[in-house]
């Protein structure tokens, strides 16, 4: 059992509040479990000297406090409590002096030590122990004097563990900077979306000149299956249909004049009709047989279609228009213009 323990000895109606005190310092020096209070408070049922023994075992030095009324109080029969065999202060000091424990008087609230005659015969030792006085208007010093005093007996308190240290912090987090966006970050989207539709367009236009190559190719084909030399003559337009082509005045039976122009496309002979004002006001298309010229035509002042026959006369030609509408019958003729 560890023997370095400081025991406070000290009455509750004599200096209860200096001794609290005092026993808070000594805790918050030598800590709380090297500092132990009087057993005036022993329970009940146990033997009180065999507890002083067990509390005096584990101390080094005892402090007796002493009041201005620690030698007078007494008890219900009006006797000095000091001077009674079983008085729990008078057991605990007597019982340090008999061990040679080191008792250190502690004079609070102006008290002298106490003369021998004023104590029973155990405790006249103590009036040889030097005492300590704390007053009230100085008790930081005096009790820091009383410290000094207790280190040299029982040794000076053990330093604290020091407090792990923090981890570091980590350093705090860079302020993002924002920078202003390039034309193309900006524009990224638009600028992928214009790459997709050109390559679509130019996929499309392999596609077609692919499809052209394909067509040329089969045009080639067939051209070479066909005979290199054609000795057939070309054919040569029909004298009629030569003579037909041009410019020519139509008058008809009703007298009524207009101006038809032929054209020739392929075997399809052509002609458009103005008036005299050489505004077009009708329209027609035909084939040359056996030298005669049958047509189909339409005016479109009038709405009205019918068919024409043209036969040659001489250097010009002459004919009818059929209405079938109206069934009427135009006898007509052709001269150059």
């Amino acid at each position: 059992m560890s023997n370095n323990k400081i025991f406070v000895s000290y009455r509750r109606q004599d200096a209860s509040g200096e001794a609290g005190r005092l026993v808070d310092h000594l805790q918050e020096v030598f800590g709380e479990n090297s500092v132990f209070l009087d057993v005036e408070t022993i329970e009940a049922g146990l033997d009180f000297v065999e507890a002083i023994d067990r509390a005096l075992n584990s101390c080094k030095v005892l402090i007796a406090m002493i009041g201005p009324h620690w030698v007078n109080i007494k008890d219900s029969e009006g006797n000095p409590r000091l001077f009674k065999e079983d008085d729990f202060i008078r057991l605990e000091i007597a019982a340090a002096l008999k061990r040679d424990i080191r008792v250190i008087p502690v004079l609070v609230n102006g008290a002298v030590m106490p003369s021998a005659d004023q104590l029973p015969e155990d405790l006249k030792p103590l009036t040889r122990r030097h005492a300590h006085e704390i007053s009230s208007s100085r008790w930081k010093y005096d009790c820091e004097q009383l410290t000094e005093v207790l280190e040299k007996i029982v040794g000076k308190a053990p330093k604290p563990a020091p407090e792990p240290k923090p981890f570091p912090s980590p350093p705090p987090k860079p302020k993002p900077v924002f920078r202003k966006k390039s034309w193309i970050e900006r524009n990224y989207l638009w600028l992928l979306g214009g790459f997709v539709l050109i390559s679509v367009i130019g996929l499309m236009m392999d596609v077609e000149e692919y499809d052209d190559t394909i067509e040329y190719i089969n045009s080639t084909e067939e051209l070479v299956d066909q005979p290199i030399y054609d000795n057939t003559p070309p054919q040569e337009p029909s004298s009629s249909a030569a003579s037909l082509s041009g410019r020519w005045i139509l008058r008809a039976q009703d007298g009524s004049e207009a101006i038809w122009v032929f054209s020739q496309r392929g075997e399809m002979i052509e002609f458009a009709e103005y008036n005299l004002l050489d505004v077009q006001v009708g329209s027609g298309s035909g084939l040359i047989e056996d030298g005669d010229y049958y047509a189909d035509y339409y005016n479109s002042l009038t709405g009205i279609s019918g068919e024409v026959s043209l036969f040659p006369n001489g250097n010009g030609w002459s004919g009818e228009a059929y209405f079938p509408s109206t069934q009427i019958i135009l006898p007509i003729t052709l001269t150059r213009n």
